[in-house]
């Protein structure tokens, strides 16, 4: 069993275990088939002719197995590294790219263990270089796919999507977590959901679980927070009317003012879209200073889960919520044993991106076996439980399909709660 931390030190110093890898990510490069089950043929013998008047048995052709092609357009950056000197910021984007190339491959080798469909995967560096997405489209096996997974970062979405639409493929955006109106493509698959979605599941949490005597947004000034603010403020228009609101700015209004615009009786729901280090660990502390004359609870920008400079003791007591796309339980049985099995596979403990990575290829190799070439048929109407991520994918005529299933988690006994 080798730990976490054995993966970090792994990936940082032993450049040979990457180049190992990246030996067998380039085998994958060429066409792999699975097979599919086949009788046994039968033993040869001496023919017996039959007598004339025994009708001839018609020879009954085989059932011709369905191929689906998927190609994965993935940062593995193969001309660009040196493998030998690299450092572990340097392999960070290929090191993405490999674990969620196992995670999927794993995925879709168990379905097809079970499957009539042949599983043809092809595996493509995108470089991470939107000017490469020209050449990568006009790629004959990229041309054939069935189902096309990445380009990974928005960039290399952004310039695959002008290319694409003339495919007129599915192409999944596995990771990014823009909004899919930036990218223009009635073809993209959006996992991971932008942050309006994360503001408008925010608003309903508050309206239906919350139901507070006042809800207060309280800004940093950051411009970034407003990609947050105004599509809760439109979500908090369309769904909580009659729910008191305020808008304040710190600058403004001062840390020690804050309880100036809280209600004194009832819920007090506070609003942070904010991702500033010194704006929240300063009202985290004003805020736990409140906590006996005022009932507060505060939903975060859900930007929140990866911020180690936050105290998470800090935001339990101050009853804190965040929204979320994904989270791992490491208690679940099926969790367990997928860790169990990628380290027997790799020797690593599995990332998060091989996580996703399989609950993607699972997820999309099902479809393929149960519909064949016709699966985007069924994308809307069966949604997905996953070790890492759920979906319940709605479709946009301009925008293509986004994942609408969103999460909320409470700080709660030292770890975040699924609660909604």
């Amino acid at each position: 069993m080798i730990s976490a931390q054995n993966h970090q030190q792994l990936l940082s110093g032993n450049k040979i275990f990457f180049g190992i890898v990246f030996l067998i990510i380039l085998g994958a490069c060429s066409p792999k088939i699975i097979p599919p089950k086949t009788a046994n043929p039968p033993t040869t013998g001496t023919v017996v002719p039959k007598p004339e008047t025994e009708k001839k048995v018609s020879e009954t052709k085989p059932k011709q197995v369905q191929e689906m092609v998927i190609s994965l357009l993935m940062p593995f950056e193969i001309a660009t590294l040196n493998y030998q000197t690299a450092t572990l910021k340097d392999l960070e984007k290929a090191k993405i790219a490999i674990d969620f190339y196992q995670g999927f491959k794993m995925a879709v080798d168990s379905v097809a263990k079970n499957s009539t469909v042949n599983y043809k995967l092809q595996v493509y560096d995108s470089k991470d270089d939107p000017s490469q997405m020209g050449i990568l489209v006009n790629k004959t096996g990229v041309k054939n796919s069935d189902l096309i997974v990445g380009p990974v970062f928005p960039n290399g979405i952004k310039a695959f999507s002008g290319y694409s639409k003339t495919l007129q493929k599915p192409v999944i955006s596995p990771l990014a977590a823009s909004d899919p109106d930036v990218f223009n493509n009635p073809y993209l698959i959006t996992i991971n959901n932008g942050i309006d979605l994360h503001a408008l599941k925010a608003a309903t949490f508050i309206k239906n679980q919350l139901k507070p005597k006042k809800v207060i947004l309280i800004r940093s000034g950051q411009a970034d927070e407003y990609k947050y603010a105004i599509p809760f403020k439109k979500g908090m228009d369309s769904l909580t009317k009659g729910t008191p609101f305020s808008e304040i700015g710190i600058k403004a209004v001062g840390y020690e003012n804050v309880f100036k615009s809280l209600n004194p009786t009832g819920l007090n729901v506070i609003i942070l879209p904010s991702t500033e280090k010194v704006f929240l660990q300063t009202l985290f502390k004003e805020l736990d200073k409140l906590r006996d004359n005022f009932q507060i609870a505060v939903i975060g920008h859900p930007g929140w889960e990866k911020a180690s400079f936050l105290d998470e003791k800090l935001l339990e007591r101050c009853n804190t919520y965040i929204t979320s796309s994904y989270q791992i339980d490491y208690k679940a049985t099926r969790n367990l044993n997928f860790i169990k099995f990628y380290r027997t596979q790799f020797s690593l403990e599995p990332s998060e991106y091989a996580f996703k990575g399989f609950d993607i290829g699972f997820y999309f190799a099902k479809l393929m076996n149960e519909k064949g070439k016709d699966f985007m048929s069924e994308i809307t109407k069966q949604p997905f439980d996953g070790i890492h991520n759920n979906f319940t994918f709605v479709k946009h005529p301009q925008f293509g399909y986004y994942n609408s299933n969103l999460m909320v988690l409470k700080y709660q006994q030292g770890q975040l709660k699924n609660v909604n």
